[in-house]
């Protein structure tokens, strides 16, 4: 608490019986001039300390409780020395006046009471809007730095392509061209990732509240998502799904693609070239279970990269949280994928989470749980064959 006054402060912070017995010894010590001092007799001066004291320690009732004891000790003390039950006539309009200035003292004490736990309640919650805020402004400024270095390369790449086109045209031949036009759309699609993930983290309360799902054949989404991935971050893997064709889920096909993507995304750039990313999707726990009566599927993209360290789990999935190794390192990113991910997934009534050792060369494993449709109205429309292009050619032959 946060008082000027020295006194009022230590009142406040003694215990409670302290308190208590400073009230009581306050009012013997008032009884004790009204006994031994006649000439002051119906002086209210005589009561203002106990009054004080016990209003601004107990407030109202404390100051009810106070009134009322030196009302009976008066009453009982004027009785034994006038030897009459009831007061003089002409004392009355003396005690209801002294009564009424000790009420005022004490209703002003407690409205003072009021008032400084006000202000202290008032200074807090600005110290901590204060906090709120310098966090605030460490976070935007952290997202504006890694935000402008994540345009600037998509951005940089889409020029320095366009410019080759434009200076080199006549030299270069219809392959060359078509190569140097694919990089820029490559480079295109990263950026509208980017800016997508940065709208969708400012509008995504709105939009979850009205979420359409259907019925999505896990593996045929899978495809879809490797298929739009830039070919070079696909080939320097060896990408392994394993994901039947009767896994039918009940989600938001355009959040689901963007879980995925976000989390391959990830997976292609912390791990190694020529490592195993594998992608499986099964049944997920018991068939029926008091937190989830119908059955579940559960999505998981496993990857050999550096791992994550268990003390920086727990923040994971924040907005605009980045790994202290990626802060500074080469690996770019916005800290928002992960965020939206788990925004997507458990609007569509499922959990998300990672596991890993934080081990170099053992990877994480990122996995989802989605609403599993038991009879589904939907077949799907790739086979295992057509995922074999997204292998690495060592891993073909």
């Amino acid at each position: 608490m946060r008082y000027s006054n020295a006194v009022a402060r230590f009142l406040l912070e003694i215990s409670l019986l302290a308190q208590i017995s400073l009230a009581i010894l306050s009012v013997l010590i008032s009884l004790f001039f009204v006994i031994f001092t006649p000439w002051l007799d119906h002086n209210p001066l005589l009561f203002v300390v106990p009054v004080i004291l016990v209003s601004w320690t107990f407030r109202y009732p404390g100051l009810y409780a106070c009134l009322f004891l030196l009302a009976v000790f008066s009453w009982s003390f004027n009785a034994m020395i006038t030897q009459n039950v009831f007061p003089a006539v002409s004392t009355l309009p003396g005690i209801v006046v002294n009564a009424c200035i000790l009420l005022m003292v004490g209703l002003v004490v407690v409205g003072q009471r009021d008032a400084a736990d006000v202000s202290d309640e008032v200074t807090e919650d600005l110290e901590i809007y204060g906090k709120k805020q310098y966090e605030l402004n460490v976070i935007k400024d952290r997202f504006l730095q890694n935000v402008n270095h994540e345009l600037r390369t998509p951005l940089t790449a889409i020029y320095g392509y366009l410019e080759l086109l434009l200076e080199h045209s006549d030299q270069l031949d219809t392959e060359m061209r078509t190569v140097f036009l694919q990089h820029a759309m490559q480079s295109c699609d990263e950026l509208q990732l980017l800016v997508n993930n940065v709208l969708d983290s400012m509008g995504i309360e709105k939009e979850l509240q009205t979420l359409p799902v259907e019925q999505l054949v896990v593996r045929d989404i899978v495809f879809e998502v490797l298929e739009r991935f830039d070919p070079q971050s696909v080939q320097r893997h060896n990408i392994d799904v394993d994901v039947p064709d009767y896994v039918v889920v009940l989600a938001n096909a355009q959040y689901l693609r963007q879980v995925l993507r976000n989390l391959l995304a990830n997976a292609f750039k912390y791990t190694p070239p020529g490592t195993p990313i594998s992608i499986s999707g099964s049944l997920y726990g018991m068939v029926v279970h008091p937190l989830h009566a119908s059955p579940e599927i559960c999505i998981c993209v496993k990857d050999v990269g550096p791992g994550i360290p268990p003390e920086e789990m727990p923040l994971l999935f924040g907005q605009f949280v980045r790994l202290r190794r990626d802060t500074y390192g080469r690996v770019r990113g916005s800290g928002l994928g992960l965020f939206l991910s788990k925004q997507f997934v458990e609007a569509m009534d499922g959990r998300i989470w990672v596991e890993s050792e934080g081990i170099e060369g053992k990877g994480s494993t990122f996995c989802f749980t989605l609403p599993c449709v038991v009879h589904p109205k939907v077949q799907a429309l790739t086979t295992e064959y057509d995922f074999l292009q997204f292998k690495s050619p060592v891993a073909i032959e």
